[in-house]
């Protein structure tokens, strides 16, 4: 039995069909003419001529009626395309970067790729199985910590059907390891994911806890082992339901030193700041997880993708709600210092973003809002792993991650986006917030920082992302908003 074929018709099969179907009429007319004897005489009376209407010129059997002029029709200019001026001309400088030392190289790049089949010789060489598995090389610079290189491996389909694996191991110099396992699998309508994972780096940064931090930097030693399990139910367009579970041991050592700045315990010996709560200790939590987006835009591109689709992705705009909450338990404690930790917490946020497809290309213009805290429940304190925190991958990403400290953060970004390849979109940011104390206390307008950056990321969710980053990092606006941080970011990162 044949199977059922695709009776999609693009915009081009619309106009394919329209030239056969008339190619079809205009042979079916001329093979009925040749049908016909050619010395049969009618005697029907020949048709009297139509009279043009009345104002119109007399047209003869030679005239033809002209071919307009397609190419010379002027569209209307759309209220989107009309503001798109602006941040042309304000980003112009932007643009120059971006065109002649992006865009343009990587146009070369690819189109030179393609033409000598890179890609196809990269894929063969780094997968196997009819590319359902392979390794690929992995790396990760990010300017202020150390930088670490690996391998990057996947095998779709492990063992049975749509059971896919993924794992990444990482390696940066001494006391420098980084390894991550995920085994994904679809249960009823949802995505359920089993991950383990061991870090241990010995350049953690800590500058102090609370908006106004002095300019103390100090490392510290950081382990964490960690198995956790997702369960990922999507819902209407983008909107989903993530649920979690997991257990982690972490160990926090102040005594270690790394690249050239004094240990945590240093510093605390100096009268810097504060020992920090959970620093010099072993502890163990227990994760309860939960986050619910509610995202009106359709996604960019659906699940199961068939290759060589005509699939346009959708404009860009649209509202995004979130809402997330981990709840914490301390399941033990060992090497306790001065104060003890709380026997759990509870760690939650919202976040609420519109954003506007300005040419319905994918060139969004989003503004969000995030807010989170974190209260101990009952005595003790929040170890600073868990407190909230700014900088990384979190907002303000012109600081390095955990930079800032505190039981509460306000955050507002303002980012504009647009595709630079296929598989590679560009990023501005413009972000301001800071950490604060309990509820947002202490939060004053003045106390706010700024970050500015520029960056290209893969598109869509990744399990190995590609991540280019430039952003600085400014001093609250009542010290002047002076620059204090810079942060370089290239390589690839686990999305699993």
């Amino acid at each position: 039995m044949q199977p059922a074929a695709d009776c999609r018709v693009t915009p081009a099969g619309y106009a394919r069909w329209g030239r056969q179907a008339r190619a079809a009429a205009g042979g079916a007319l001329l093979l009925a003419g040749l049908a016909s004897p050619a010395s049969a005489q009618s005697d029907a009376p020949p048709p009297e001529s139509v009279a043009p209407l009345p104002g119109a010129p007399a047209r003869g059997p030679e005239d033809q009626r002209p071919i307009p002029d397609y190419d010379g029709r002027e569209e209307p200019t759309s209220p989107g395309r009309a503001l798109l001026w602006v941040p042309r001309v304000l980003l112009y400088p932007v643009y120059l970067a971006s065109e002649y030392l992006v865009r343009r190289p990587l146009g070369w790049l690819v189109s030179t790729a393609e033409r000598e089949h890179w890609p196809a010789l990269l894929f063969n060489f780094f997968t196997f199985g009819d590319r359902q598995g392979g390794i690929v090389p992995t790396w990760l610079i990010d300017y202020g910590l150390r930088p670490s290189f690996g391998v990057y491996a996947f095998w779709n389909d492990f063992l049975v059907a749509n059971n896919d694996l993924r794992l990444r191991v990482a390696y940066g110099g001494s006391d420098l390891w980084q390894a991550r396992m995920t085994d994904r699998f679809p249960l009823g309508s949802g995505t359920l994911s089993l991950t383990g994972l061991y870090e241990s780096r010995p350049d953690s940064v800590y500058y102090g806890l609370g908006p106004d931090e002095d300019d103390a930097r100090a490392r510290y030693y950081r382990r964490q082992a960690r198995a956790f399990g997702v369960y990922d139910l999507p819902w209407v367009r983008s909107s989903r339901l993530r649920l979690g579970l997991g257990i982690r041991e972490l160990e926090l050592d102040g005594s270690v030193r790394c690249c050239d700045d004094p240990s945590v315990d240093e510093q605390v010996q100096a009268g810097a700041y504060p020992p920090p709560p959970g620093m010099d200790q072993v502890f163990g939590v227990f994760d309860q997880a939960m986050e619910l987006v509610l995202d009106s835009r359709w996604p960019l591109t659906p699940a199961n993708l068939e290759l060589a689709s005509d699939y346009v992705s959708p404009p860009g705009t649209g509202v995004r709600w979130a809402v997330r909450a981990d709840l914490a338990e301390l399941t033990g404690q060992s090497l306790a210092a001065t104060e003890g930790l709380a026997d759990g917490w509870l760690h939650y946020g919202t976040s609420l973003g519109g954003y506007w497809d300005i040419t319905g290309e994918q060139r969004s213009l989003g503004l969000t809002a995030i807010v989170d805290f974190v209260d101990p429940l009952g005595s003790g304190a929040v170890p600073l792993t868990d407190l909230v925190t700014l900088g990384g991958e979190r907002p303000l990403q012109g600081y390095l991650g955990n930079r800032l400290l505190g039981r509460s953060s306000a955050a507002l970004r303002l980012e504009y986006r647009w595709p630079v390849a296929v598989w590679l979109d560009g990023e501005l940011l413009y972000e301001t917030g800071n950490v604060f104390g309990k509820a947002l206390s202490g939060f004053e307008p003045g106390e706010l920082r700024s970050s500015f950056g520029f960056g290209l990321s893969a598109v869509g969710q990744q399990d190995h992302k590609f991540q280019l980053l430039l952003a600085v990092g400014m001093s609250p606006y009542d010290a002047g908003a002076q620059v204090d941080s810079f942060r370089f970011v290239l390589g690839t990162t686990a999305g699993f």
